[in-house]
């Protein structure tokens, strides 16, 4: 059944780092500040606006042989290549910006304030009257949020991922003992794109809004249909632990950016993975971030463990072979 999730809200997870509130997931920033898409050039963290609200999320089946696992020498950068010799993976230093982590959390006030005026299924299009947001917004000022449905059980998750076209992920074969599914959701695509004259005329609504107020006023937002969905997530739990699998469309063209303290290849079943850890002394809540790209190459995965019960290398690989159905 569908779980509306109104209930703890306010508490509802802004990043990875902080998943303790199981009943609304709002991951979408946070993984697009760990994984970063490049379409045809790089941009700075602070312009990447919308993609940053782009949320994943995954399922999977399957068990591996711990024998299907070959483990490269540890290194600090990675760069996994396609059969074309492109590169679509790698890991990159991991840098702390505290101008952007400022914009970050002055954004998170907003989006937490307007979360609150929609309900699960609801999309919305947002400007921010403030002169923090609009110095680093000079190319993309719309936001988007969509406040997703919290299914309780994969069978109707798996429904909307269907209904919604979004990555198909099959429910497990194998989890780690004592872990169940908690929440499975997906995540509409940011639309339209900036450039676009519906953009412009978007952005030209939301302004004369703002325009015309005379108050104090500084979120102003217009509520607009959902889109096709581009990302899935599913939570697994036991206890207060959690495991998050993340899945979302690539780009085509595009190089997949993981920003790590310490990163590693690892071969599972002829597919190279990018094991990464966070930074040391990072306050992130997990261990270790395993990241690939389907057989396509246009679906990329993510697993995260939690850093009070981090999983073994085996395990990754076991969780993996399942998403990848193999």
């Amino acid at each position: 059944m569908q779980d509306r999730g109104e209930s703890g809200q306010g508490q509802a997870l802004r990043n990875m780092e902080r998943m303790e509130n199981h009943d609304h997931i709002d991951v979408t920033s946070a993984v697009m500040r760990k994984v970063h898409h490049y379409e045809g050039r790089r941009k700075s963290d602070l312009r990447l606006g919308t993609r940053r609200r782009m949320v994943l999320i995954a399922s999977f089946c399957a068990v591996v042989l711990l024998s299907s696992i070959t483990v490269y020498a540890s290194t600090r950068f990675i760069e996994i290549r396609n059969h074309e010799g492109k590169i679509v993976i790698t890991s990159i230093a991991q840098q702390s910006n505290p101008y952007a982590n400022d914009y970050i959390n002055v954004l998170n006030k907003y989006e937490a304030e307007l979360k609150k005026k929609l309900k699960p299924g609801e999309m919305a299009a947002y400007y921010v009257k403030d002169k923090q947001i609009q110095a680093a917004e000079t190319l993309n000022p719309v936001h988007f949020l969509y406040v997703p449905y919290m299914h309780r059980s994969y069978d109707e998750f798996a429904k909307e991922m269907q209904n919604t076209d979004t990555p198909q992920i099959r429910e497990p074969a194998y989890m780690p003992k004592g872990y169940l599914f908690d929440s499975g959701s997906i995540q509409s695509k940011p639309e339209p794109f900036v450039g676009t004259p519906e953009y412009e005329q978007l952005l030209a609504e939301l302004k004369l809004m703002a325009e015309k107020s005379t108050d104090e006023q500084a979120l102003f937002y217009k509520m607009i249909p959902p889109t096709k969905g581009a990302s899935s997530m599913i939570r697994y739990r036991k206890g207060d632990h959690q495991i998050n699998i993340i899945a979302f469309s690539k780009p085509t063209n595009s190089t997949v950016q993981v920003p790590s303290g310490n990163a590693e290849k690892l071969m599972v079943n002829g597919k190279e993975m990018l094991l990464s850890s966070p930074e040391s002394g990072s306050a992130a809540s997990y261990t270790r971030l395993l990241t690939w790209l389907d057989a396509t190459g246009h679906v990329l995965y993510n697993i995260t463990d939690d850093a009070k019960d981090p999983l073994s290398k085996e395990e990754f690989a076991k969780i993996a072979t399942g998403i990848m159905g193999e």
